[in-house]
């Protein structure tokens, strides 16, 4: 017969565990190894393959972008910029550790990618786009280095998803009450600024949502 004090210890363990599920699976596309995987189906959707030429806005560490370098091959490009010396310097240590000639790092502003004008097959942004003070600034720049024939991608998730996060971040636009960016706010700006809204994924991959883009 099972004791109370089994009984508890039982409960405590299911909650344990079904907390972990539930973080898991609100946070776990942001963990390490999920990288590779998501490269994998953005390249998919925004048909990125061998010698594309690829800009990762806001590359933070380097993982996605080394991801994607992998995927384009010697043969294409990726632009990893950052708006640091010091984190352009360890993207570009971490690109030579990798062995990959194919990634350029690039020292960007708030406002302005820095990238040459019409370099790229697919811009994209992941979880970077809330943090934009001046959206039509901003996508202005961005326009300026999508080819014609290009795609703009962005990921990112909804004001409030990542509760564990608290308030907005300290360079958060005023006007965003919380950590992250309404969707259709991110569609209005976007679009406001020249760009045509081709494709709208709202789950993929939770907590976060991606949104792709064509120039006008």
């Amino acid at each position: 017969m099972m004791t109370l004090a089994k009984l508890a210890a039982v409960a405590i363990g299911v909650g344990v565990l079904g907390g972990a599920g539930f973080v898991y699976r609100a946070f776990g596309a942001f963990l390490p190894w999920h990288e590779e995987e998501e490269a994998a189906r953005l390249a998919g959707i925004s048909a990125i393959t061998r010698g594309s030429v690829v800009a990762d806005i806001g590359a933070g560490t380097g993982r996605f972008s080394l991801a994607m370098a992998r995927r384009v091959g010697p043969s294409g490009r990726i632009y990893s910029t950052e708006l640091s010396s010091v984190a352009v310097a360890a993207l570009n240590a971490a690109a030579a550790r990798e062995g990959l000639r194919n990634l350029i790092a690039v020292k960007a502003e708030a406002l302005d990618t820095h990238l040459p004008d019409a370099c790229c097959d697919v811009v994209f942004l992941r979880n970077v786009y809330h943090h934009v003070t001046d959206p039509a600034t901003f996508a202005r720049s961005l326009s300026r280095a999508v080819r014609d024939d290009g795609l703009l991608v962005i990921v990112d998730f909804d004001e409030g998803a990542l509760w564990l996060h608290g308030d907005a971040p300290g360079d958060a636009p005023p006007r965003r009450a919380g950590h992250g960016v309404n969707r259709a706010a991110a569609i209005a700006e976007i679009t406001a600024a020249g760009f045509h809204l081709e494709r709208e994924i709202a789950d993929w991959s939770a907590p976060m949502w991606l949104l792709v883009f064509r120039p006008r």
